[in-house]
């Protein structure tokens, strides 16, 4: 079969040159193959076509692959490491195509043959070996033509294996390769690393498909589109589910755009994280499920977080008119441009504990403010179970923008808008009991409770009207200690408390017989949202787009 087709351009000139030379004679003149033996021929890892010009192998025919790799930090691995004075031996395994990565047994490919071909994070370090492929691109599919790569870390149902993570993006992005960078060990103990699991057993996505496309790592990506083939793929069974892995928010192939600038989006996203539009800024694409409530639906808050952040989220009495200054100059402004990732998504020098060897967070456990382990780095065993204190979490996302001068100006920020948000949500209802229902007082507490003025009539569902009194509980829903929002306020501590403020106004105007609020509400009733002075506006409000439900 003729494989000129396959032949990248530069290469015509030579067959040109060669049908020139051979004039009226009877020399035969064959194509070039489109591949080279490869140097590691035990592990058939094909590695580079022409290796100073970093054209891959894979790249003579996957053209589109090969234009957009070529823009990412992959095609570029082996020369950071040589330069970098840290070369030890041991490090080119990952900046090379090896056995880590892919499900060859090790040693392969530069462990094995130290040759240019094998320069750099390639399309076969994830893959796995392709000669089997370009030799026969048309045979029918099996396990390893085409060889596909994984998007799955974790093992089955959600499990840590060796053999896993041996096969995945952790074999290298972890604490015990290069200066210690502990992404996968982060990732690994946060909240996106297994596909969401009820108390019943049951899974969210088989219970509503929807739910799948923030709860599970193969839906996210059917969601956003997302149509090459990879291992996991159509495997049935919830031992197969998967959390937003690597290769969720991360486009192995660095194929994203920005929207707004066309460029290629840093660190391989999906999409940016740096825009207030909720259903391009990669975080605010499932952080942002419901954030009002809905006349039809009984159905309470739900990662509300991004239209919090930007000024737009709750249940907004009539009349709400808060101080536009004061929402906006919050931590959705300029000052903090990559929005949610610019708190959540930190790199902290430390400590390994375990080694005792320098380590770096990659910010991967999605902590704004997560407890410190004795290296000074996220606590993996306990990542947000301390006090909010100096000493035994970071502040350095409070205080990398300059807003907050120092560690203990930030806690002190942070104590005042808890304090302040927890006494506004205790007056407007206090689940004592923490059963999440609202009851009459004594066994809950404040104005939602009082059913003698608030009849439990006002909290009927689905009736095409929402209530003051259900408006006001969407919001403490959202903004207690512990609700859906889940930031203490923090957020938006200035949105936060003039909800709750406009809640207690109308809850008094609307059911007259609740009494007075305590004096310590009342005084903050009095003053300035979240007793602060007013900051220049440096960001307005967003005009939000319809989420995507």
């Amino acid at each position: 079969m003729s494989t000129l087709q396959r032949i990248p351009p530069r290469h015509w000139l030579y067959l040109g040159l060669l049908s020139f030379l051979s004039g009226c004679t009877d020399t035969v003149v064959r194509d070039r193959e489109p591949f080279n033996p490869p140097p590691d021929a035990t592990n058939n890892f094909l590695g580079y076509f022409t290796a100073e010009e970093k054209q891959t192998t894979c790249g003579n025919c996957h053209v589109l692959h090969q234009r957009d790799w070529a823009t990412t930090a992959h095609a570029n691995a082996y020369a950071v490491l040589a330069s970098s004075g840290n070369d030890a031996p041991e490090c080119y395994t990952c900046h090379t195509v090896s056995d880590k990565g892919n499900a060859v047994a090790p040693a392969a490919g530069w462990d094995r043959v130290q040759d240019p071909a094998y320069h750099d994070v390639q399309c076969e370090s994830c893959h796995g070996p392709g000669l089997d492929h370009v030799t026969e691109p048309d045979a029918p599919q099996s396990a390893s033509n085409p060889p596909l790569a994984r998007v799955g870390v974790l093992g089955p149902a959600g499990a840590s294996d060796s053999a896993s993570v041996a096969q995945s993006c952790a074999a290298c992005h972890n604490q015990n390769s290069g200066p210690g960078v502990r992404a996968y060990e982060e990732w690994a103990a946060s909240g996106h690393a297994k596909s969401l699991q009820e108390e019943d057993g049951t899974f969210v996505n088989d219970v509503s498909p929807t739910c799948g496309s923030c709860h599970e790592g193969r839906a996210a990506l059917a969601a956003w589109g997302v149509t090459s083939d990879y291992v996991e793929r159509g495997q049935p069974g919830s031992e197969n589910y998967l959390g937003q892995t690597c290769a969720v928010c991360h486009d192995p192939h660095g194929t994203a755009l920005d929207p707004a600038t066309g460029e290629p989006i840093a660190h391989q996203l999906r999409y940016p994280i740096s825009t207030p539009d909720i259903n391009q800024n990669l975080c605010m694409k499932c952080h942002q499920r419901r954030s009002e409530p809905d006349q039809t639906s009984s159905r309470g808050p739900h990662s509300p977080q991004g239209p919090m952040l930007l000024g737009d989220a709750g249940y907004k009495p009539a009349g709400f008119d808060p101080d536009i200054q004061a929402v906006a100059t919050t931590h959705g402004s300029e000052r903090n441009p990559e929005l949610c990732a610019g708190c959540h998504v930190n790199r902290l020098e430390g400590t390994d504990v375990a080694t005792g060897q320098p380590a770096v967070s990659a910010g991967h456990l999605f902590l704004a403010i997560p407890c410190l382990d004795a290296g000074g780095l996220p606590d993996l065993a306990n990542p947000d179970g301390c006090a909010h204190d100096v000493p035994s979490r970071s502040w350095a996302a409070c205080t990398a923008s300059g807003c907050h001068g120092d560690a203990t100006t930030a806690v002190s920020a942070f104590t005042l808008s808890e304090q302040r948000l927890n006494q506004l949500t205790a007056q407007v209802w206090n689940d004592l009991n923490a059963n999440d229902i609202v009851e009459a007082a004594p066994t809950d507490g404040g104005y939602l409770s009082d059913f003698v003025n608030v009849p439990p009539t006002e909290y009927v569902t689905n009736d095409g009207r929402i209530t003051a009194a259900e408006g006001a509980l969407f919001n403490v829903r959202m903004l207690k200690d512990g609700g859906a929002d889940g930031s203490h306020g923090v957020h938006n501590p200035f949105l936060a408390e003039a909800l709750l403020r406009a809640n207690i106004d109308e809850l008094r105007a609307t059911y007259p017989g609740l009494p007075q609020a305590s004096p310590a509400v009342q005084d903050i009733m009095k003053g300035p949202l979240g007793a602060v002075t007013k900051r220049p506006l440096s960001r307005p409000l967003i005009a939000r787009p319809t989420a995507a439900r």
